[in-house]
């Protein structure tokens, strides 16, 4: 059994050197496929440049900056193959970030994207005393000075090769290294982005993540198979992302990057007609926003039976759901013949026109994703009930995942064969409790902060033991920091965060996530985040899609396009729809007044790189509007 990710990688390259292993496009958009014998190939000289070159010993670190590129992927499995561990980071990290990150780990060796990162790195040379060397992953940029030594990724690869022809046992030695290493090795340290605070190294092993690469298929009930295709927009050195990449390198996967960018993104799907793919919440939702914002601009009968259709298809799945006992059940019901005959009534009443939805509509849409899709893989934040309601109820299958830097990520994960929206199940060995404020256990449906024990859990903070200890107890438990609900099956449903919670002047707790999804699936608000914390009431700063709104507009008439306040009260108007006590809100959680804001929220400054909200940054920077809410 292999227990680190560069046997695990050798272990496919033998089983399966020629299937596809990377996608990536060429500069006029093509996306060039190289199998798993190349790029071990590649990978192997480039081991070789780089242990020649700079005398890397186990578990030295590297750093690398950069954003997706198979280049990226070259790197970090060559430093896996040397048994280092790497330090990566995206192009959107601040300079302060960066300074932190290489300066606490006194990397002195750096792979790099482009020259304007170098350029980049020239301007902080005086603040990374540690700082030697820059790897170039560009290989077609000519000549150029910089304040370091300057070497290129595809002249490190070409120094390998030309050892190799030397002597050819370099390689038949390095691949009898890969069992000298360790599970306990680290693999890579993670600083968190973060939405509070400076960031922190999360230190994962190689255990971490093949504990969870060898558990993943039983906790989703499916069969990976070798030859399916992953399509990817997250960021490369993200968590999830690492674990997505390393789930295909085991079960002998291809991996396609692409963009967040919905006409790329649509368009690659089209291009690589995925098996599976990775993304955040927030793709799924502006994926769901632009299937209403059509639905919006159709007119008169078609756009009657659109909107039909849909609603019928969302009460033909919630009978679905009932007879087969795919709700969350946050209390034992020991008799489940009342719900099991509404579902069948229910889905009886509806199934002729859900079958016409099928034919007209939904075929159509699924279609847009491919004709091979399995599932969306979700991670990274949480997922709105409306979007999850909507793809369920069209047949388009959503694994929505939880986890976090500190676990590797995978802490739970959606069953593929039984999927009850809004819950997850835990990874088989994994050991978890819900706790109250006074660390005691909570029963059923009592809301509480979930800590979880298992091979998943990280080595520690590097450098930082007190940070460490103040995360993981005595007994081995990590503290999430997230609020859950268990249910009589063991499974989990999120919450929100322990430290999100607000607290009002009149001393209610709530929950800003749940009313943030719910506000979030109308069409015309791109970004939302309620405040209110020691404030008599709730207030919301909201991103418009100004698109949507113009259209809104358009089909109300003539006296709204210049009435500011006839605007304010229909936007006004439609939040109340949303959040109101009808729908389960309670009269303290409703929004009593909103601003919009001009620019959208931005990856790196109020968004981390999960696209969260930095709830205290984006209160830093928006003061001004939030003291006239509650003037």
């Amino acid at each position: 059994m292999v227990k680190t990710i560069a046997q695990m990688f050798h272990k496919s390259v033998l089983e399966n050197p020629e299937l596809t292993l990377i996608g990536s496009k060429n500069n006029s958009g093509k996306f060039i496929e190289e199998t798993y014998k190349e790029v071990e190939d590649i990978v192997i000289n480039l081991a070789l440049g780089l242990k020649d070159t700079f005398n890397l010993k186990k578990q030295d670190l590297v750093a690398i900056i950069s954003d997706n590129r198979k280049e990226w992927l070259y790197s970090d499995l060559a430093l896996q193959y040397l048994n280092c561990a790497d330090v990566p980071r995206g192009l959107d990290a601040t300079d302060v970030e960066l300074i932190q990150i290489l300066n606490d780990t006194k990397v002195t060796t750096c792979f790099v994207e482009n020259v304007s990162t170098i350029k980049r790195f020239d301007g902080l040379k005086e603040k990374l005393p540690h700082l030697e060397t820059l790897i170039l992953m560009d290989n077609d940029v000519v000549d150029f000075n910089s304040n370091y030594k300057i070497k290129r990724l595809y002249d490190l690869i070409e120094k390998g090769e030309n050892l190799l022809e030397k002597d050819p046992s370099h390689k038949n030695l390095l691949i009898k290294n890969l069992d000298k290493a360790s599970k306990n090795d680290l693999a890579t340290i993670i600083f968190t982005s973060g939405t509070t605070g400076a960031c922190k190294g999360v230190m994962l092993t190689n255990d971490n993540f093949i504990y969870e690469i060898t558990n993943l298929q039983s906790l989703v009930d499916y069969k990976f198979e070798p030859g399916q295709r992953w399509m990817t927009v997250l960021p490369i050195w993200h968590s999830l992302e690492r674990a997505v990449t390393y789930v295909a390198l085991n079960y002998s996967q291809s991996i396609f990057y692409s963009k967040p960018i919905s006409k790329i993104m649509l368009s690659d799907f089209k291009k690589v007609n995925p098996h599976w793919f990775s993304s955040v919440p927030r793709i799924w939702q502006s994926v769901n926003k632009t299937i209403e914002s059509k639905i919006r601009k159709t007119k008169g009968a078609k756009k009657t039976i659109s909107l039909i259709l849909i609603k019928n298809a969302k009460e033909w799945k919630l009978g679905y759901n009932k007879v087969h006992n795919l709700l969350p059940q946050y209390k034992e019901n020991k008799i489940r013949l009342f719900e099991y005959l509404h579902g069948l009534i229910k889905m009886a009443l509806h199934y002729p026109i859900y079958k016409l939805g099928q034919k007209m509509m939904f075929k159509k849409i699924k279609g847009i994703f491919g004709t091979n899709l399995i599932a969306g893989v979700c991670g990274g934040g949480s997922m709105p009930k409306g979007v999850d309601d909507f793809f369920n109820a069209i047949g388009i299958t959503l694994l929505d995942g939880y986890g976090m830097t500190e676990t590797a990520p995978i802490i739970s994960v959606r069953n593929l064969r039984k999927p009850i929206l809004g819950t997850m199940q835990v990874i088989d060995g994994c050991e978890f409790k819900v706790v109250d404020e006074n660390n005691k256990e909570v029963s059923f449906n009592e809301k509480g902060v979930l800590k979880v024990k298992g091979r998943q859990v990280m080595k520690g903070y590097f450098n930082n033991e007190e940070e460490t200890k103040k995360i993981i107890d005595k007994d081995g438990y990590l503290n999430t920091g997230d609020l859950v609900l268990k249910t009589v099956n063991n499974d989990i449903s999120i919450v929100g965060r322990a430290k999100d919670t607000i607290v009002l002047a009149g001393g209610e707790n709530l929950e800003p996530v749940p009313i943030e999804g719910k506000l979030s699936e109308l069409d015309f608000i791109d970004n939302v985040i309620v405040i209110g914390q020691d404030r008599k009431y709730l207030s919301a700063l909201i991103v418009p899609n100004f698109t949507a709104i113009k259209e809104y507009i358009d089909q109300l008439g003539d006296k709204y396009k210049d009435d500011k306040e006839a605007i304010h009260n229909f936007i006004k108007e439609k939040i109340d729809e949303k959040i109101n006590c009808k729908l389960g809100f309670k009269t303290y959680e409703l929004i009593n007044k909103f601003a919009i804001l001009e620019k959208p929220f931005e990856v790196g400054k109020e968004l981390s790189a999960k696209q969260e909200l930095k709830r205290n940054i984006i209160e830093e920077c928006y003061k001004k509007e939030i003291d006239t809410l509650y003037a």
